[in-house]
């Protein structure tokens, strides 16, 4: 779920610390909600794009545009987690409703267990409604195209377009000439100038589309006509013309500088691409076997890695070489491949293509793990997924379920030890929930270790305690109270664990060397210090306060006010406190009787009793108050001291 503590497990110590500070200056402007997508601009250097999405098993994906690119999430992926928890509050899950399960293995059980006239109705029934259903079937069921004769040279060739969008691409020049052309919807272009992070990119993006967006609607045609090769061999010429474009011919604003132009351009073409409903459209079309087969036949050859020809001796022939070599297929096109995965006659086809890549990217091990779902090939399922699942923290879980509900948690357990540290939080969650300590204690208790660090939950801690020797519990409280005394790091957890270790004797001086002006866990510490050491505390709460007061710059406004009145309320807790405290509250009321917001400040924390006399609050001494009290009001001394009664 996202709290503080869970961004905090995300980002490095700095990161969230800044992010901290972004949040609180106010930087994150108005946030759009969509669903579990969350989208503000962070206002930094630049005002940068962030987005956040909630995802199942209560972790979330945040994105941002900046150009960090180190540990963790950034800190305007911070600032924005911080700013949805104020307004949307704390414990964010993602949406969920119960659905019946579709999975393969659910989907065999229930062909089965159905009466085939009760199967054949449903399809019958779906067919007659559902046209894009009965093009699927009439060509599935159609007689075998004869073997495809040789296509003739295609007017429109992979190279020709390759050559047309390398020249287009590489002759932009994003200077004021070719950016302010785009900037019609602004009033004033340098305010339009002034918004380089959106604004500049979004009429680049302009630029660019009058170069691909010909080309995507051209590609969307062939589809929708079930031309898929000619559909593909516009595809390919338009990936590989931006790869080739490797830098326009001016970037004044240094619009690419980060991701590089060629990346940029390839991430807009699909975007054009899902413009035309060109995934949807693949989901769902149905293409002949032949023209199928020969735009994976076009895939392979294109990206098929030369085989050298070795030298024979004369009179002898040499062997041809066979289709076995290695495939180089580019990563770009997994998002096409898995959208055809969706036919099993497609995946099987698919299934040859893919186990010739010798190092396939995640993205086409994830069509590889289509495939596998759509043939029902559990033993390639599983080998996908052991390869890849240090890549990505869903397909460790997707494999680590597979595993729970086979009853195999031997595996289980071996790929959680093997991945837990690399993505803790899902995986500590998930050890926590499913994994008993007589399993594997060690696992156990790492996981509960790292939660306990995380959420700062003493709860925890009582459980681990039980499993831990004194040195390592000794271990663990001083590494959370050497991190509770970092600038920007609550110390209240610290003190929590030396208390319950009973080391009551490092707590004052744990309290006396935060600092107190800013620090807003000092009245819970003064609660777990005064326990043993209650006069040090109230001398220590006593001496900040005049001299915090005695200071003209950072002694004043009704915050500091408020701090001083906490400190004394807690300390008011403690029986033996209580005559000093007023006392020294009376003090404070008569000493600083031109300070109206801290006088304001002690009677609502009933620190002082007082009589409203006209418009005036004057203080209240009851005969069985003490002595003192009254002595001060007549002697107003410049700082009382605890006297003996």
């Amino acid at each position: 779920m996202l709290t503080r503590n869970y961004l905090e497990s995300l980002a490095t110590a700095t990161s969230f610390s800044r992010g901290e500070d972004y949040f609180r200056s106010e930087s994150v402007g108005k946030i759009t909600r969509e669903g579990d997508q969350f989208k503000a601009k962070v206002h930094g250097s630049y005002p940068y794009k962030v987005q956040l999405t909630l995802k199942a098993g209560g972790t979330a994906k945040l994105k941002c545009n900046c150009p960090y690119d180190f540990d963790g999430i950034c800190k305007h992926a911070v600032a924005l987690g911080l700013a949805i928890i104020e307004q949307f509050g704390a414990g964010l899950k993602a949406s969920s409703a119960a659905s019946p399960d579709t999975s393969p293995a659910a989907l065999e059980a229930a062909l089965r267990t159905t009466p085939a006239d009760v199967q054949m109705a449903f399809l019958a029934g779906l067919l007659r409604q559902d046209e894009t259903l009965r093009q699927q079937f009439m060509a599935h069921v159609a007689p075998a195209a004869p073997p495809a004769l040789p296509a003739p040279l295609a007017a429109i060739t992979i190279d020709s377009i390759s050559t047309e969008v390398y020249e287009a691409l590489s002759d932009l020049a994003f200077d004021d000439e070719l950016l302010e052309g785009y900037a019609d919807d602004y009033n004033n272009y340098n305010d339009y100038r002034h918004d380089e992070d959106d604004g500049m990119l979004e009429a680049a993006d302009e630029a660019l589309d009058e170069v691909l967006l010909p080309h995507a609607e051209a590609v969307a045609e062939a589809l929708h006509d079930g031309r898929l090769t000619e559909a593909l061999r516009r595809w390919v010429g338009v990936y590989e013309g931006s790869a080739a474009a490797t830098e326009p011919a001016a970037d004044d604003y240094d619009l690419f500088g980060y991701e590089g132009y060629p990346a940029h351009v390839q991430a807009r073409w699909l975007e054009l691409l899902a413009g035309q409903e060109i995934p949807q459209l693949l989901e769902k079309k149905a293409f002949a076997a032949a023209e199928t087969e020969a735009a994976l036949a076009l895939l392979a050859e294109r990206y098929r890695a030369p085989t050298s020809v070795p030298k024979v001796p004369a009179g002898h022939t040499a062997t041809p070489p066979g289709n076995d070599s290695p495939l180089n297929l580019p990563p770009h096109f997994a998002g096409l491949l898995h959208a055809l995965a969706h036919d099993p006659a497609t995946a099987a086809r698919l299934r040859p293509l893919l186990a010739a890549v010798p190092a396939p990217d995640v993205a086409l091990a994830r069509v590889l793990l289509r495939v596998a779902e759509v043939l029902a090939d559990a033993p390639l399922w599983l080998r996908t997924s052991e390869t890849f699942a240090a890549h990505d923290a869903t397909l460790t879980v997707q494999l680590l379920d597979r595993y729970r509900a086979s009853g195999d948690r031997a595996s289980m357990l071996r790929v959680l030890g093997q991945q837990r540290e690399k993505f803790l939080y899902p995986l500590n969650s998930y050890v926590l929930e499913h994994v008993l300590p007589a399993e594997d204690e060690a696992l156990y208790l790492a996981a509960l270790a790292q939660r306990c660090r995380g959420n700062q939950s003493l709860a925890d801690y009582h459980t681990l305690q039980a499993y831990w020797s004194p040195a390592q519990r000794r271990a663990f409280v001083d590494e959370q109270v050497a991190q509770g005394t970092r600038s920007g790091q609550n110390p209240l957890f610290g003190a929590e664990l030396l208390a319950a270790e009973n080391r009551d004797a490092e707590l004052l001086p744990y309290l006396l060397r935060r600092n107190w002006t800013w620090e807003r866990a000092i009245p819970e510490l003064l609660a777990l210090a005064a326990r043993t050491r209650p006069d040090d505390c109230l001398d220590a709460v006593m001496e900040r306060t005049e001299t915090l007061l005695q200071d003209p710059l950072n002694g004043r406004g009704r915050a500091v006010y408020q701090r001083i009145a906490s400190w004394l309320a807690a300390l008011q807790n403690f029986e033996e406190l209580r005559p000093p405290v007023a006392l020294f509250a009376a003090h404070l009321y008569t000493e600083y009787q031109r300070l109206n917001a801290l006088r304001e400040e002690l009677r609502t924390a009933r620190l002082v009793r007082t009589q409203l006399v006209g418009k005036q609050h004057r203080l209240v001494v009851s005969e069985a108050e003490d002595e003192e009290v009254r002595a001060l009001l007549r002697a107003k001394p410049a700082k009382p001291g605890r006297q003996a009664k």
